[in-house]
């Protein structure tokens, strides 16, 4: 096996385990938002921290050391293409992003679950207490941007445009989700 094949399959090793834990991520902060169990609440957050520390985290490394070998080994250089740019910049930011915001969110989240627990009730102030707006907003955009990294890779587009109007798009998305959702689920009753 050459190195170019090793170093593309090994990438694509690292962002089957980053996607699969953005994917996780999502689904499970969904679930913190929509549940009425406090028990559930409490393992969903949980699950936050399991799916970054096991899945996210080392899929992370293992695309931080692959992708520029990569862009290397390709001669494509690292601010000639626009495809390139689009999937290192979206992945830097959202390293950072990962780091500053969803990481506080995360232990917000389990800090607010313990009480919970504690209490035995998930009233709507845990609820809004566990999940800031930026915080939410955070998690709703990790996976509308690595749509948008998939889109730079697979369909390697040429023009700013098209990956700014895909950044856009993804903007809008975890915008519509984070205002929606939420509210949605905080209105629904309780169950007795």
């Amino acid at each position: 096996m050459d190195s170019y094949t090793l170093l593309k399959l090994t990438h694509i090793v690292g962002f089957i385990m980053l996607g699969s834990g953005v994917f996780a991520i999502f689904l499970s902060e969904w679930q913190t938002l929509t549940t009425h169990d406090v028990h559930v609440f409490a393992e969903a957050a949980r699950f936050n921290v399991i799916f970054r520390n096991c899945l996210i985290a080392p899929g992370s490394v293992v695309l931080i050391v692959t992708g520029p070998l990569l862009i290397l080994e390709l001669d494509l250089g690292f601010f000639e293409e626009p495809w390139v740019v689009g999937m290192w910049a979206l992945f830097l930011m959202e390293a950072v992003e990962g780091n500053l915001v969803a990481r506080r969110h995360n232990r917000r989240t389990i800090k607010w679950a313990r009480h919970a627990l504690e209490t035995g009730a998930l009233t709507p102030e845990i609820r809004r207490q566990a999940h800031p707006h930026v915080g939410v907003f955070a998690h709703f955009l990790d996976l509308p941007v690595l749509a948008v990294i998939v889109y730079c890779g697979a369909t390697r587009p040429e023009s700013w445009t098209e990956v700014a109007i895909a950044f856009a798009t993804a903007i809008a998305v975890a915008a519509a989700l984070s205002a929606t959702i939420p509210r949605l689920h905080l209105r629904a009753p309780q169950p007795a």
